[in-house]
C-alpha cells in the first residue's frame, strides 16, 4: 500500500465553502426579505422628502432609533388624496426589498395615510392653504349679487333634495324669477369635472344674472366634489357671481371659500339670492306716496310764493317800473349832449389852432389854396360830427326800444287787460276772487274801465 493510498483511506478531505459574489448575496437577501415581509404596515415620521423629475418620491421614515429608505412612484402618488410632507406622522403600506444596484434596504410604498387626520382632511388642508396663499379667498375679489335676479343658472343633480329645495324657495319669493339647470353629479369619479364644466356654460350665456352650485349634505367624501382644484379654479374664473350652496349649515368645503357668497343649505342660498317680490312692491309703492307728498309740498310752497309776488306793488301798479329805467334815459341823453357840446368845441378849438397856424406858415400865394383845404377839412369834419351824432341817436332809440319791450305796458298794447277789484284793490287773477253785483276796473292801453259782474264762469 503506497502512502497515498493510506492517507486516502484514514482520512476524508474538508469541502470547501461557497463563495457568493455581491451580487449573489444582494439578489439572496432580497429574495429572503421580500418573502418574509410581502406586504406591511409601518408606522413612522417623514423625513427628506424629494420629488423627482420623473414623478417618483424619495423620503425616509423614522421613528426614535431607526429609519429606512422609502421609495413611492409615480403611479401610487398620483392616486393620492394628499401630498405627505417633512414632519408627517405616517401609516404606510409597502414591500420591504433591496436596491441591489447599491445595496440599500428599503419600502417600496403601495399607500400612505396620515396618522391623526383622514387623507381627505389632509388634502383639504393643503388645498386651503395653497388657494389662500394665491388670493382666491380675498374680499376684495368677489362680485356683489345683484338685487333682482330675473334668471338664476343652477348646477347640481336634477334627482337631488337640493334642485326641488331651490325652486320651491324661489318659486315663492318670485315667481317672476327663472331658473336654468346645469344637469351635474356632485359626488363620485368626474362630478368635479361636471360641476367645473357647467359654471364655464353658464358663463357662455348673455342672461344669467346668478349661478347657485350646491347639493344636501352628507360625509366628507359626499362633498369631495366640490373640494376639488378644478372646481375652486373655475369659480374664481366666473364672471357671473357664484352662490356656493353645499351640504348643512355645519359643512364647509372649498367652494364655500372661493365662492362670492356662500349659503349654508341650497334652501337658504335661495332666500340669499332672490328677495321677496312682494316686499319691493310694498317698498314701491311706500316711496311713490312719500314722492308724491313732498311734490304736493313743493307745489303748494310755490303756490305760496306765487301770491307773495302777485301781491306785490309791482303788479298791482306796473307802470312803476319804467320811472326809474325813464329817468335814467334822461340822465343818459343829458350826458350824451353835453358831451358832444364840448367834444364841438374841442375840435373847432383844434381847427382854429391848426387855420390859424397855416395862415401864419403859408405864403400868399397859397392862400387860396389853404381856403380851399380849409373848405374841404370843415366838410369833413361836419360829416363825421354828423355820423357820430346819427350813431349815438341810433343807439339811443335802440336802448329805448330794448327797455320799451320790457315795460309790462306792452302787454296792454296787444290786446290784454288788468282787472282789479273796487272792493279789495287787488288784482283780479279767478273768477272766484270776485261775486255777482262787485264793481271792478279794468285798465286797458289806453283808458279804464268800470265794470259790474252780471255772471261769475269758472
Amino acid at each position: 500500500m503506497t502512502q497515498t493510498q493510506s492517507q486516502t483511506a484514514g482520512h476524508i478531505p474538508e469541502e470547501q465553502p461557497h463563495v457568493y459574489s455581491v451580487s449573489e448575496i444582494t439578489r439572496d437577501v432580497r429574495a429572503i426579505l421580500e418573502a418574509a415581509f410581502e406586504t406591511v404596515w409601518i408606522e413612522g415620521e417623514i423625513s427628506n422628502f424629494r420629488l423627482a423629475a420623473s414623478g417618483h418620491a424619495y423620503f425616509v421614515l423614522k421613528d426614535l432609533k431607526a429609519q429606512i429608505k422609502c421609495v413611492l412612484f409615480r403611479g401610487q402618488r398620483v392616486g393620492m388624496k394628499f401630498t405627505p410632507q417633512d414632519g408627517d406622522q405616517v401609516l404606510l403600506l409597502g414591500r420591504v426589498t433591496v436596491y441591489e444596484a447599491r445595496g440599500d434596504y428599503q419600502v417600496i410604498v403601495e399607500a400612505v395615510e396620515p396618522r391623526g387626520l383622514g387623507a381627505l382632511q389632509k388634502a383639504f388642508e393643503q388645498l386651503k392653504e395653497k388657494l389662500a396663499k394665491e388670493g382666491l379667498f380675498d374680499k376684495d375679489r368677489k362680485q356683489p349679487l345683484p338685487e333682482m335676479p330675473w334668471k338664476i343658472g343652477i348646477v347640481t343633480s336634477p334627482a337631488g333634495a337640493a334642485i326641488r329645495d331651490l325652486i320651491h324657495v324661489i318659486r315663492r319669493r318670485n315667481p317672476k324669477t327663472s331658473v336654468l339647470l346645469y344637469p351635474a353629479k356632485v359626488q363620485g369619479d368626474g362630478a368635479a369635472e361636471e360641476i367645473a364644466r357647467g359654471i364655464h356654460e353658464l358663463n357662455q350665456r348673455k342672461d344669467i344674472d346668478v349661478i347657485i352650485i350646491g347639493r344636501g349634505g352628507g360625509s366628507i367624501e359626499d362633498l369631495w366634489a366640490f373640494n376639488e382644484e378644478a372646481v375652486a379654479r373655475a369659480i374664481a374664473q366666473s364672471k357671473i357671481p357664484v352662490v356656493s350652496a353645499v351640504g348643512h349649515e355645519i359643512d364647509f368645503t372649498i367652494a364655500d371659500f372661493v365662492a362670492d357668497l356662500r349659503a349654508p343649505t341650497p334652501s337658504a342660498a335661495a332666500e340669499l339670492v332672490v328677495p321677496k317680490l312682494n316686499d319691493i312692491v310694498q317698498d314701491l309703492q311706500y316711496l311713490t306716496h312719500q314722492m308724491i307728498e313732498r311734490m304736493e309740498e313743493d307745489i303748494e310752497d310755490y303756490r305760496e310764493r306765487l301770491r307773495s309776488l302777485i301781491d306785490r306793488r309791482f303788479f298791482r301798479e306796473p307802470r312803476q317800473i319804467l320811472d326809474a329805467p325813464a329817468q335814467r334815459l334822461d340822465e343818459m341823453v343829458q350826458r350824451l349832449l353835453r358831451g358832444l357840446d364840448q367834444w364841438v368845441l374841442v375840435k373847432r378849438g383844434n381847427l382854429t389852432q391848426r387855420v390859424h397856424r397855416l395862415f401864419q406858415a403859408s405864403p400868399s400865394k397859397n392862400i387860396q389854396a389853404f381856403f380851399e383845404r380849409r373848405t374841404d377839412l370843415v366838410a369833413r369834419l361836419l360829416r363825421r360830427l354828423e355820423s357820430q351824432i346819427k350813431l349815438k341817436i341810433e343807439k339811443l332809440d335802440g336802448a329805448a326800444k330794448r327797455l320799451n319791450a320790457l315795460s309790462p305796458l306792452n302787454v296792454l298794447d296787444r290786446g290784454y287787460s288788468i282787472t282789479t277789484s273796487n272792493k279789495t284793490g287787488k288784482a283780479v287773477t279767478s273768477s272766484q276772487q270776485v261775486n255777482k253785483g262787485d264793481t271792478v276796473r279794468i285798465r286797458l292801453a289806453k283808458g279804464q274801465l268800470d265794470a259790474t259782474v252780471d255772471e261769475t264762469i269758472e
